[in-house]
């Protein structure tokens, strides 16, 4: 991903200040929002607030810690947690600019279909055991983020994809290491009303249930709450329907994919005023390799959608068409 890694960091100084617009894309399958304000504060925070599939809310707008976005943490785990979305007190991270036709993806679509968003990342700081934020104040990390996102137009790229490109650099090389197994690329809370059983792959092409355990089913609705369940694999999907082993060709779901297999989770979560179902993949797999310079680093991962069958082809069109050296992880 170096040279995609070049472009982003060729991009970053050019990008158009934003941070009072609602930037949309939409492809006729896929539609999203991204930059909306959140509460408390009113703020404009620079992810994905927004995910339709077909028409209905996947992702809905719900807070700086949830919607659509990336993450990352220190060895200090939650206590050091840079987020693309805010921070624990409801404070949106900082959009520093936007590209908002980004061709950079370099995947033969229109640069209509893409944008790039540039981010100085909060430092989350999640509630601790008391259950309550910590309260340290709005702290911009020292770090620089870039999300890119780029829609299928049907001819390049199915429209059922969205690609994304997300990267990172520390802003001088004393900043905390980021440690690649504890960030999230990406991280999406959906509506568990709609999308509420889950699935995995190993192979990106057949899928099985992702039962937390012998006692519990897929259903994340039917799990306990704010507990995480780990899994290795190339793909993660929630979908609408228990059956979808069965049932492949019926349905809807949003899978991620990455090229190599590493760690995805899901888990219960609530929202406000969603249930939600939260969804992720890990950076890689292995808890001793960090980020340790100041060069830019990025992960692509595809987000894919429809039924399973849907799902599956999407993922063999870009392992056809993507080159094997764009992908990759932190």
């Amino acid at each position: 991903m170096k040279r995609l890694s070049l472009l982003i960091a060729l991009l970053l100084p050019t990008m158009a200040a934003a941070q009072d617009q609602t930037l949309e894309k939409d492809n006729g399958i896929i539609r999203i929002r991204l930059n909306e304000k959140v509460a408390p504060f009113q703020e404009r925070s620079p992810m994905i607030t927004g995910l339709w599939i077909a028409g209905r809310l996947a992702v809905p707008h719900d807070n700086v810690g949830a919607d659509f976005q990336m993450t990352t943490r220190s060895r200090e785990g939650n206590e050091y947690n840079p987020t693309q979305g805010g921070d624990c007190n409801g404070h949106a991270s900082l959009l520093t600019g936007s590209i908002p036709n980004w061709s950079g993806a370099q995947l033969g679509t229109p640069a209509s279909h893409g944008i790039l968003l540039g981010i100085d990342p909060l430092l989350y700081d999640e509630p601790g055991l008391s259950g309550s934020c910590r309260g340290r104040p709005a702290q911009v990390a020292p770090y620089d983020m870039a999300f890119g996102v780029t829609l299928g137009d049907g001819f390049a790229m199915p429209r059922e994809a969205m690609m994304l490109d997300m990267s990172i650099r520390k802003d001088f090389s004393g900043a905390q290491n980021p440690v690649k197994a504890l960030s999230e690329l990406p991280v999406a809370f959906v509506d568990a009303n709609f999308l509420r059983y889950a699935y995995y792959s190993l192979n990106g092409s057949q899928f099985q249930r992702f039962q937390a355990s012998s006692a519990l089913s897929h259903d994340i609705r039917q799990w306990p709450w704010n507990e995480n369940f780990f899994q290795s694999a190339h793909a993660i999907a929630l979908c609408d329907r228990p059956d979808m082993v069965e049932q492949p060709n019926q349905g809807t779901c949003m899978a991620f994919y990455s090229h190599e297999p590493t760690l995805v989770y899901a888990s219960r979560r609530q929202g406000a005023p969603y249930e939600l179902g939260l969804m992720a993949m890990l950076g890689d797999d292995d808890f001793s390799t960090e980020i340790v310079g100041t060069e830019w680093h990025t992960a692509r991962r595809l987000v894919a959608v429809g039924h399973l069958t849907s799902v599956a082809a999407v993922i063999a069109h870009a392992e056809q068409h993507v080159p094997a050296s764009s992908w990759a992880q932190w």
